[in-house]
């Protein structure tokens, strides 16, 4: 998971057009809802590279941090139904493009049956910063980080359980990458304890910067401030 900023681009003038009390998600038309999909991905894609003509090229899931593939989901991070929240059926703040997982993210999070939770407790990505919350450890695990306040330990918690951040699939895939990765940059790491401090810095910023739009990003940056 990592940080979105929803404020550089805008949202599509046509959900104005929609009105939770007279109208449902089913009744956003074709081109409203191919304008949602274009904000998002550039939302959650490379500021002025990602575009709806790119293909989705760099976008990433606003959770799990994996490619999306295909057309993705656009996610309601608080629940549309009847039950929850249908006044923010068509509110641009409430909208993300997830993966299309049965598994984790937005689909497993709202599942049929699936155990309550408060979405006042999960990590927001336009809202919180998900860095302060969560570490990405080696294994492929997400873990909270230490030495939290009791409140952002819980939400660090909650977010990886309600959105099922260790699946399986995904502990694989992040151990994947990193696997990977190491041995993509093994010369390199190897030689670094006989750099200086400032150099090997320096060559660590530059790698966590080219990768940042890479799936599983925060996975490589976490090892690569560990090998600082």
């Amino acid at each position: 998971m990592h940080k979105l900023d929803r404020s550089r681009v805008n949202a599509p003038a046509c959900l104005a057009e929609y009105d939770h009390r007279t109208q449902t998600w089913d009744d956003l038309n074709g081109e409203c809802k191919k304008a949602l999909r274009a904000m998002l991905v550039q939302m959650q894609g490379i500021p002025g590279v990602t575009s709806e003509d790119a293909r989705e090229y760099g976008v990433r899931c606003a959770y799990c941090e994996m490619q999306i593939h295909n057309a993705g989901h656009i996610e309601h991070f608080r629940r549309k139904n009847k039950h929850h929240h249908p006044e923010l059926t068509f509110e641009w703040g409430n909208l993300f493009l997830a993966c299309g997982s049965q598994t984790h993210c937005g689909h497993y999070k709202d599942r049929k049956n699936a155990p309550v939770y408060d979405p006042n407790e999960l990590i927001k990505p336009d809202e919180h910063d998900p860095e302060h919350y969560l570490y990405f450890h080696s294994s492929g695990e997400v873990r909270p980080h230490h030495r939290l306040q009791a409140a952002d330990a819980r939400r660090a918690e909650e977010t990886i359980r309600v959105f099922g951040l260790n699946d399986a699939c995904l502990v694989g895939a992040r151990e994947k990458v990193l696997r990977v990765y190491r041995g993509k940059v093994a010369a390199d790491l190897d030689e670094l304890a006989a750099w200086s401090s400032k150099d090997r810095e320096a060559y660590l910023l530059d790698e966590i910067k080219a990768t940042r739009w890479d799936p599983c990003a925060t996975t490589i940056k976490h090892f690569l401030q560990n090998a600082a």
